[in-house]
């Protein structure tokens, strides 16, 4: 019996060092509840936007896989949005330093920036350490003097990294006041959090959660109004591969208001062929008669061909599409697309933006007109880029079932789901 306990008791410690090591290190879902100097920073209102989530190795971890290359993911999110792509810095051999908790804000214009990471205590004794051996200061802490591409040229900047209070912090000009010490706001346990300062593009001011509903992965807007439920004509097999959808706007630097618009990119060839280009996919585009908000993808293209392409008027659109069939799906959905977004609406409230995909089909397609648009001579950079950053976001999400965006105003709501992914 004393043998058998023997070799029982290394058996007993490697099951529970193996367990240890899968609850706080191994790639999954881990969900959590902002505190501490993270919580307060969400809290404070003093960047523009701030992005935490717990547990980063793990959670992030689980993405390795379908996310290549993390940071140019989140920097195509980023100008998709029109925003400061979130700052992270390396920790020493850790591309995300192993912590509970990480929170990175900044401000709009980049200008300012504060990440704040809950290192696991006995890593960040180690971390230290190594760092005052190496007198490398972005792991003992100190000013960093780096070279920043700027509006007039290279500029020089100074980072302070420092340790405070068990968190290891890199930040870039002023700190802003924080709450006090003790008095951590209430946030809802979740795999990430975007807080919004202001209003920016579609997206309305607050904090945007992400959770986990079975199926479902849901970013919501907390304390917003309840999202519409998906539009019938977009969840069918013959669905669109993508519809999306804008209201009427009128943003702050605009001299007159935005009209609404729509866009359906089907999962077929459509009947246009360039030649060297290849088949285009069928494509429509959808804008109130007399006004244009969005135009054909590439603007001389576009322009050499909007004489000679198939257009229409129905219900209030002015509808071209770079073939018949297109033309034809596109003027038989006008009248579902008037109901989400109506062509003279005056953008006072309703649906501000709306979008529905099926990412695998969408992915194809896209990344098919992306790569005609890069052998087009006419092609404008920024129009192939912004392409191409829509191919960056889809490509994790080509196993998922189903994909969706909407938000509204009047009151505020916003639900992104992914629904049912491998």
């Amino acid at each position: 019996m004393r043998r058998l306990l023997r070799l029982a008791i290394p058996l007993i410690l490697i099951l529970l060092i193996a367990g240890y090591l899968y609850h706080a290190y191994w790639p999954r879902e881990r969900a959590a509840t902002p505190s501490g100097l993270p919580a307060r920073l969400l809290a404070s209102g003093g960047y523009g936007a701030c992005l935490w989530v717990p547990y980063p190795h793990q959670n992030l971890g689980k993405l390795e896989g379908a996310i290549d290359d993390p940071a140019s993911y989140l920097a195509a999110a980023a100008r998709v949005a029109d925003l400061p792509a979130p700052v992270m810095r390396s920790f020493g051999p850790f591309a995300v330093p192993p912590s509970s908790e990480i929170v990175a804000c900044s401000d709009l214009d980049g200008e300012r920036f504060l990440l704040v990471a809950r290192v696991y205590p006995g890593l960040a004794s180690v971390a230290r350490l190594s760092g005052r051996l190496a007198d490398n200061p972005w792991l003992r802490g100190g000013d960093i003097k780096e070279t920043h591409a700027g509006d007039d040229g290279p500029e020089e900047r100074v980072l302070h990294v420092a340790w405070r209070d068990g968190y290891w912090t890199v930040r870039l000009g002023d700190e802003p006041a924080l709450p006090a010490a003790g008095s951590d706001p209430a946030f809802p346990a979740s795999l990430a959090i975007f807080h919004l300062g202001e209003d920016v593009s579609d997206l309305p001011a607050g904090d945007y959660v992400l959770q986990r509903h079975g199926e479902d992965l849901d970013a919501t807007l907390a304390g917003g109004a309840e999202p519409p439920p998906p539009p019938a004509f977009t969840q069918g097999t013959d669905a669109p591969a993508l519809l999306a959808v804008a209201g009427a706007d009128w943003p702050a630097d605009s001299e007159k208001p935005l009209p609404p618009a729509a866009m359906l990119l089907f999962d077929t060839d459509g009947g246009l062929s360039l030649g060297p280009l290849g088949r285009v996919p069928g494509l429509a585009i959808l804008n109130p008669e007399g006004e244009k908000r969005w135009g054909l993808p590439a603007k001389g293209l576009g322009g050499l061909l909007a004489q000679n392409l198939p257009n229409g008027n129905v219900g209030g659109w002015s509808v071209v599409a770079l073939d018949d069939a297109s033309l034809a799906r596109a003027e038989a959905l006008a009248p579902q697309i008037s109901a989400l977004v109506p062509p003279a609406g005056d953008g006072s409230d309703g649906m501000v933006l709306g979008l529905w995909l099926r990412p695998g089909p969408a992915l194809r397609r896209i990344s098919q007109f992306r790569k005609g648009l890069e052998k087009f001579p006419l092609a404008e950079r920024r129009q192939v880029q912004r392409w191409r950053d829509w191919e960056t976001l889809l490509s994790p999400l080509a196993a998922c079932e189903r994909a969706s965006a909407v938000a509204s105003r009047s009151p505020s709501a916003f639900l992104l789901r992914l629904r049912a992914c491998n």
